[in-house]
């Protein structure tokens, strides 16, 4: 007789339990197998979470780098703008003639100085109509750098020629108040699409650095399209909305960032593919528990190389804005913050500090007839002179033009004399007979000495001396020329 399908339920239980019994070994090892795959896919799940999260915190991450490489470069553009400003447009008038070659050793030809009070006192191209006008309420940037601070534009077209450009204006003070100068650089070909084109090392991706009204200031790839929604529209409207996530809209899944540019109007704005940002922790692998230490570690090396390559970057960079490109000495940024460390040793140890302020005498002269390779010439002839006169110690560099500083710890004042006689000496013996030069590199030297000082102070010393020094040469010149043209 066959069991009904009603008796047949406590059959298959009770053979259960039978088997359980007498299989209580497999049954647990079946049970504790089950627990560890749970708690591999749990933990999968995490680390690939976790991983996500990791990735996601290194783009943020490198889209803020870039956004500071960016504004670290105006930064340094806008010193050098407010040095050339200082040096040469602080007279009472300034002339068309010096105004065009400032500006056009930025490589612009739009730029504009403002007087004291705001009006136009030279510009290029030259428009004699602005001449007097208040025009900075017109650009906010104009008015921020009235107020003291420097300011970078956003994108604007040029007048002249139609070219976008954005522009940077310095305030610099001048013995007739506070001055701006503001140079503007077009957006095609500017060294800012370099900083772009490097921001991110995925094959593809899409990188704006834009202004405050959508305009792009550099993008990579490059694009014709004027702004950032004309040029990629989903990613404009995510980016307004959020500073971190997806695009949507994208033809591809796409992530992006977007982080402000410190100090400008701009803000740089990264969109990556989620087929290359997450390729490293995406696909089958995921299911082997194995591969996940293969994933960490993949992703620890990546984050390790964008670190590396951050300090290197930062490095040379640093580098470079403490080094004089011409000379390779230190140039004006690092010698003051030099003089500051080694003034600040002199008055812990009480020793005394010396420092000399080299100017060249005939240095205009050269440069005048025998053109700016001339002149660079002279100047890296001196600095190979510093190199071999100068101790280990003393540290010295190109101050501006043709002016040099050497600072000299422990050092007293007949020692810094002595040792800017020998400089004299290594100069004049240089042969330029083929620029002029045939006694060498004649040049004026101050001396200046102080325990208890702070920088400015023993260099304004070191100036006066400089001062002194040259006009007591230019007395002596004339008076040789005087006995020369008597009659004997």
């Amino acid at each position: 007789m066959r069991a009904s399908p009603t008796h047949a339920w406590p059959e298959i239980a009770r053979g259960a339990l039978r088997y359980a019994a007498k299989h209580r070994a497999i049954v647990l090892a079946s049970v504790c197998f089950g627990l560890v795959l749970a708690s591999l896919a749990t933990g999968i799940i995490l680390s690939e979470n976790e991983s996500r999260s990791r990735v996601l915190a290194a783009l943020r991450q490198r889209g803020a780098s870039s956004a500071t490489f960016v504004s670290t470069f105006l930064s340094q553009q806008a010193a050098r703008e407010r040095d050339a400003a200082q040096r040469s447009l602080s007279g009472s008038k300034v002339s068309p003639a010096v105004f065009g070659v400032v500006a056009s050793a930025f490589g612009t030809n739009s730029a504009i100085l403002l007087d004291s009070r705001g009006r136009v006192l030279a510009l290029t191209p030259s428009d004699r109509g602005l001449l007097g006008t208040r025009i900075a309420a017109r650009y906010p940037h104009l008015l921020a750098a009235e107020r003291g601070s420097v300011a970078v534009s956003n994108v604007v077209t040029l007048a002249v020629n139609g070219e976008r450009a954005t522009a940077i204006a310095v305030p610099f003070s001048s013995r007739h108040g506070r001055r701006v100068f503001s140079a503007a650089y077009g957006v095609s070909g500017s060294m800012l699409g370099a900083f772009v084109d490097h921001t991110i090392s995925y094959g593809q991706h899409e990188v704006y650095l834009v202004d405050s009204s959508g305009r792009l200031v550099a993008s990579s790839p490059r694009t014709p399209t004027a702004t950032l929604s004309g040029a990629n529209a989903p990613l404009a409207q995510a980016s307004t909305r959020s500073t971190l996530g997806a695009v949507a809209g994208a033809r591809t899944a796409s992530t992006f960032t977007s982080a402000p540019v410190p100090d400008t109007p701009w803000r740089l704005v990264i969109e990556v593919p989620d087929s290359r940002l997450f390729a490293s922790i995406d696909g089958w692998t995921h299911l082997i528990p194995w591969l996940i230490f293969a994933l960490v570690s993949v992703i620890g090396a990546l984050l390790v190389g964008v670190f590396a390559r951050m300090t290197k970057l930062s490095r040379e960079m640093s580098h470079s804005a403490r080094t004089d490109s011409l000379t390779g000495l230190y140039n004006r940024r690092g010698l003051t913050e030099h003089l500051t460390r080694a003034a600040a040793r002199a008055r812990r140890r009480e020793e005394p500090l010396s420092v000399l302020m080299i100017d060249l005498d005939r240095f205009k002269e050269t440069n005048d007839y025998f053109g700016h390779a001339a002149g660079d010439q002279v100047l890296c002839a001196l600095a190979e002179c510093m190199r071999e006169v100068l101790r280990a110690d003393d540290v010295y560099g190109r101050w501006g033009g043709d002016e040099f500083l050497v600072s000299m710890p422990s050092t007293n004042e007949d020692q810094a004399s002595a040792v800017a006689q020998r400089l004299r000496q290594c100069a004049a013996a240089i042969d330029l007979s083929d620029i002029g030069l045939p006694q060498g590199i004649q040049m004026s030297v101050g001396v200046a000495t102080a325990v208890h000082t702070r920088p400015e102070e023993i260099v304004h010393d070191a100036d006066v001396a400089l001062y002194e020094a040259k006009a007591a040469r230019s007395q002596q010149t004339s008076t040789d020329l005087e006995q020369l043209a008597a009659p004997r």
